[in-house]
């Protein structure tokens, strides 16, 4: 039944093929001259990339400068830390010395005079025997100081205390409880002589009252005559 309609179509299909395949083959030529033709504008230049080559003696002078360059900024940094470091040790010392030295008590003079004070007292003893000979100059020192310089030898005093107890604090605690017994026991001995003498003296105005009673002169009031005189 559709063989007959198959026969008379087959002519048909076949010039198809045939016209669809001469298309694209023209199609494909044109295009092929047309990329063939040249260009009314000139074209791009072709973009270079250039590959960065190293040698081994260029790594080695690059590794070479680097690790000079690392040195010298460590050096750089000690340096400047040193010095920012004695900076501020001079400015504490500086804060120091302007707290222990008055703006209203002078140094000259005064410090002149402690010095001479000082040399005599190793001047002074220097046929005494060897412990009279070392402990004289610093009392001597101490006590001139004390005597010229009060204000700045109280400074001092006070800066010692400060330092010691910061620094020595074992050191220091021992250094206070023996002053503290020295000064008790200074105290106890003005005591007791001041007792001694209070009662040395009831002694004598009794025995003096008794001899007055007994002989009738005025012994009393001529012992009281030669202490005035």
């Amino acid at each position: 039944m559709f063989r007959p309609l198959i026969a008379k179509a087959a002519p048909f299909v076949g010039a198809s093929a045939l016209f669809v395949s001469g298309s694209s083959a023209i199609h494909a030529e044109e295009e092929k001259k047309s990329q063939e033709r040249l260009s009314i504008y000139p074209n791009e230049d072709p973009k270079l990339k250039v590959v960065e080559v190293h040698t081994e003696l260029e790594r080695q002078i690059g590794s070479l400068r680097r690790s000079l360059s690392d040195v010298s900024k460590d050096a750089r940094e000690s340096v400047k830390g040193g010095v920012d470091k004695w900076i501020s040790i001079e400015k504490g010392i500086e804060n120091e010395v302007k707290s222990v030295i008055p703006s209203d008590e002078p140094l000259t003079p005064g410090i002149l005079y402690v010095g001479v004070a000082t040399l005599a007292g190793s001047v002074f003893t220097r046929f005494r025997s060897f412990p009279i000979r070392l402990v004289a100059p610093p009392l001597m020192m101490v006590g001139s100081l004390q005597y010229f310089l009060p204000k700045t030898s109280s400074n001092l005093a006070q800066y010692y205390d400060r330092f010691e107890q910061a620094k020595f604090p074992q050191l220091h605690a021992s250094r206070v409880s023996a002053v503290e017994r020295i000064r008790h026991s200074l105290a106890s001995s003005i005591q007791t002589a001041q007792q001694a003498k209070s009662d040395a003296e009831r002694g004598l105005k009794k025995s003096l009252s008794e001899v007055e009673n007994v002989t009738g002169l005025k012994v009393g009031q001529v012992v009281g005559e030669g202490k005035a005189v």
